[in-house]
């Protein structure tokens, strides 16, 4: 598959408390949440509502911590200029102006493009996030087996690393290799409803549908320097904020803004991605 637009690089700090990952993966630059409006203060002399009440009071809040947030992304991408493209014709192609195109790649309107030449876009896209509602108090977060394995991650997730070890995130055959500037990844194929499992232990930071090209999406932080992405996915199993291990099934394959059934696997690197293949042990599972 001839990748024509790869995602603008940025770096991670600063992106995981606002749950900047989509953003990242869009090639953001500029980033707005929506702020609603805020709450009057409740009256602390008022009695205390009834016990019914104040259930139904928690149940709200939790449901508004579940809420989707929007988000307005700046998204660059870039296109390979095809021989006789003009800046004239890129422009019609894509609707934006060839003054706004001639600007973002600092070129005269009427200059000269050469085949093979990338050419940068710019466009703003709203995205939805959701945010995963908090647990239900510390005694069942406690009361958890996986409690201290969930402790462990969240350190591991905290620290910087050189590296990350990974395994295989499907079983099957590598029909798109990595491509530095043309491809964002690798494509393992298979067969709709495969099992995608998580590359690596790690926190899920965006599980959604809110990048067009991406489809189904889920995000994965391993560490402060790696995480990874996957792709195209039928159905997702995880979401935002869920803990996962190495080996768990995440997602079920699919052909998802994709030409064909197979999962598009990520490894990002400070914000930028890199060759999944010297992570992965030797050779495919499958």
């Amino acid at each position: 598959m001839f990748e024509d637009d790869r995602i603008g690089q940025r770096g991670l700090k600063g992106f995981w408390a606002a749950l900047g990952l989509a953003a990242l993966l869009g090639g953001c630059a500029n980033m707005n949440q929506q702020q609603p409006q805020q709450q009057p203060q409740p009256d602390t002399a008022a009695a205390a509502p009834p016990a019914s009440d104040a259930a139904s009071a928690d149940d709200s809040a939790q449901q508004a911590a579940s809420a989707p947030v929007t988000r307005v992304v700046t998204k660059t991408t870039y296109v390979r200029v095809r021989r006789g493209d003009t800046l004239q014709r890129i422009a019609q192609k894509h609707s934006v102006s060839v003054k706004d195109l001639a600007a973002w790649n600092h070129l005269k309107p009427n200059g000269h493009l050469r085949a093979g030449q990338s050419i940068k876009l710019v466009s703003k896209q709203t995205i939805t996030v959701q945010v995963a509602a908090p647990q239900a108090g510390s005694a069942t977060a406690n009361a958890n087996p996986n409690a201290a394995g969930n402790r462990q991650v969240a350190a591991e997730v905290a620290r910087h690393a050189s590296s990350v070890a990974l395994v295989w995130p499907a079983h099957g055959r590598v029909v798109e290799p990595f491509a530095p500037g043309t491809t964002r990844g690798i494509e393992i194929a298979g067969k709709a409803g495969d099992p995608v499992i998580a590359a690596a232990d790690g926190k899920v930071m965006y599980a959604g549908t809110g990048l067009n090209e991406y489809g189904s999406l889920i995000i994965v932080q391993h560490n402060k320097d790696f995480l990874t992405a996957y792709s195209h996915n039928r159905r997702l199993l995880v979401k935002t904020g869920d803990t996962v291990h190495q080996g768990q099934q995440i997602a079920e394959m699919g052909s998802e803004n994709n030409d064909r059934v197979a999962v598009l696997f990520e490894v990002r690197r400070d914000g930028k991605p890199v060759d999944p293949m010297p992570y992965l042990p030797s050779s495919p599972q499958g």
